[in-house]
Formats: C-alpha cells, sequence, structure tokens
C-alpha cells in the first residue's frame, strides 16, 4: 500500500494558515481596543495584499477645520512636531490640515506622499499666559 504525504502537508498548511489569519485579526482586535481606550483616531484592518495580509492603520473620518491655537502657540506646536519629525529622518513637516477630534483634540495631519502622518495636539487651558499643548505622536496611516 502507498502512503502519500501531500494530503497530509496540505492540510497542516490549511490549518497553518487559518491560524495566521485568525491572529491577525485577533492582533488588529485587540490593537484597535488599545487604540479607542486611549481616545485616539486611528483602526487597524487586516488587508489581504494577495501575498498575505497584513495590518494597515487607517485614520477614522473627522471633520477639516481651522485650528483654534493662535498664531503663537501654532508656531510651537509646528515647532515642536518639525523636531520629531527630523529625529524620524524626515526633514520637512509642512501642515496639509486640522481635523477636529470629538473630545477638543485636533489631529494635525502632515504633507506626505506616500503615508498619512499626524499628530493629536491637545490645546489645554491657558494658566498665567502660558498655554498647556500636548502633542502626541507621529502616528503613520494609509491614506
Amino acid at each position: 500500500m502507498k502512503f502519500s504525504l501531500l494530503p497530509l502537508l496540505l492540510s497542516i498548511a490549511l490549518a497553518i494558515a487559518a491560524c495566521a489569519t485568525s491572529n491577525l485579526a485577533s492582533q488588529a482586535s485587540a490593537a484597535n481596543e488599545r487604540l479607542a481606550a486611549q481616545g485616539l483616531p486611528f483602526r487597524w484592518a487586516v488587508q489581504d495584499t494577495g501575498d498575505g495580509e497584513v495590518m494597515i492603520m487607517h485614520m477614522l473620518p473627522l471633520p477639516v477645520a481651522q485650528t483654534r491655537a493662535d498664531a503663537q502657540v501654532t508656531g510651537e506646536i509646528l515647532g515642536a512636531i518639525r523636531h520629531r519629525e527630523q529625529s524620524k529622518g524626515r526633514p520637512s513637516a509642512e501642515l496639509k490640515e486640522v481635523r477636529q477630534m470629538p473630545d477638543g483634540r485636533e489631529v494635525w495631519i502632515l504633507q506626505s506622499l506616500r503615508e498619512g502622518i499626524a499628530y493629536v495636539v491637545s490645546l489645554g487651558s491657558s494658566t498665567q499666559g502660558v498655554a498647556k499643548i500636548g502633542v502626541l505622536g507621529p502616528y503613520t496611516y494609509s491614506q
């Protein structure tokens, strides 16, 4: 009696592929829970590339609007963003647009040809003439 390994190997390969897909979807779900808990406007999705599946980050739809920061605060925020961009090896950091989050924070999106680059900016209250600013990022996402 002849025994062929092909059906067994095919079954094992299919089982591994199913586990990998399930594992990737599970990782995306867990990462999305963390992003939501942090109040960040990004979510992971699993996408098939033809060569396999990958996780891709997307930004949730948010309305475009003017920043609430005055000219001086805008300059300070852009300076902080430029410093972070330079540390990432990206020499320029030009603001493309600002989007407003429901909780009052803003998403500052930079000009970029390849991927979306965003920073989440919180403009806190001003005490004794000093504005409290928070800048989180950069976050890179698929446009």
